[in-house]
């Protein structure tokens, strides 16, 4: 079985669907059968056969967009339109403390989907009732967090690019504040939360690859030992792979090679000591 990635259409979630025997080319649009009903999307990307990685296929598509197809989104666009403006209208009234995000109607118009964000749990039931009652199909509310919030709405990021979960992730994966601390990042909060107010997603994306070299790598305080003296350890850049290191009153940066390490104890090379104390006697004509 062939399974390709869908995003559907007004919607945060992306769909794991059989291609039933069909090609479609990516960034094409398709019809197909999801849990929830008819709906359209784009087909984003390909994903491995039977013998590839376990994954939750919930759909099936059913054929390719026709031009017939195309010219029923504006008038199902026009049904969210109304939906929003009913639902939030209704919600004020009855003092329900939510907030409105999206709306999404689903192609085939079975089932309309509302979703919200609240701190705590809402009594929506009265006001299903009613909606049900104006649109005539079926209703479903649905509570969402903050960043599923932030990916519905969708917006640019503090690096000036659009946010990484409405164009790179599927699923939201665990983020920590260790993330930060591994890659010396700034710890105010405003540097390291996106939109959400979530930490950043992108914090986990080089994490794995600071954490290998830090661990090569020592930390700030440690002492590097040599013959003839003994150096702290002031700062350490990952990039670089570099360690500055401090003797009294004198900084001094060397690198990564210039150090070996023994039973969790830090030991400067020959040569790297050798080019300190050349430094010491010629500071004009060194350069490290």
């Amino acid at each position: 079985m062939e399974v390709t990635a869908v995003k559907l259409r007004n919607s945060y979630q992306m769909c794991y669907a059989d291609c039933n025997n069909l090609f479609i080319k990516g960034c094409s649009m398709c019809i197909l059968e999801t849990e929830h009903g008819i709906d359209i999307g784009k087909v984003v990307k390909k994903k491995a056969g039977a013998s590839g990685t376990p994954m939750e296929v919930t759909g099936k598509i059913i054929r390719r967009v026709t031009d017939e197809d195309l010219t029923k989104i504006p008038e199902i666009e026009s049904i969210e339109k109304k939906a929003f403006i009913a639902c939030r209208e209704k919600a004020k009234g009855k003092g329900l403390d939510m907030k409105l995000v999206s709306v999404k109607c689903l192609f085939d118009r079975t089932k309309i989907i509302f979703y919200f964000v609240a701190e705590s749990r809402i009594d929506f039931r009265e006001l299903v009732r009613e909606l049900a009652s104006v649109f005539r199909t079926r209703i479903e509310m649905r509570q969402i967090g903050v960043r599923d919030e932030a990916r519905l709405v969708g917006g640019f990021g503090q690096c000036g690019r659009e946010y990484c979960c409405c164009h790179q992730k599927d699923d939201f994966e665990p983020v920590s504040i260790k993330m930060a601390k591994e890659q010396n990042l700034n710890l105010n909060s405003l540097k390291i939360s996106g939109m959400c107010g979530r930490l950043l997603c992108c914090l986990g994306y080089e994490y794995s690859v600071y954490r290998e070299i830090n661990r090569e790598l020592p930390k700030p305080g440690a002492q590097i030992k040599s013959p003839k003296k003994t150096y702290t350890v002031d700062s350490v850049d990952t990039i670089t792979e570099s360690i500055t290191i401090r003797d009294g009153v004198r900084v001094i940066r060397i690198s990564k090679n210039d150090v070996t390490k023994e039973n969790n104890a830090y030991f400067m090379s020959e040569e790297a000591e050798l080019r300190i104390f050349t430094e010491e006697e010629n500071p004009e004509g060194f350069r490290n």
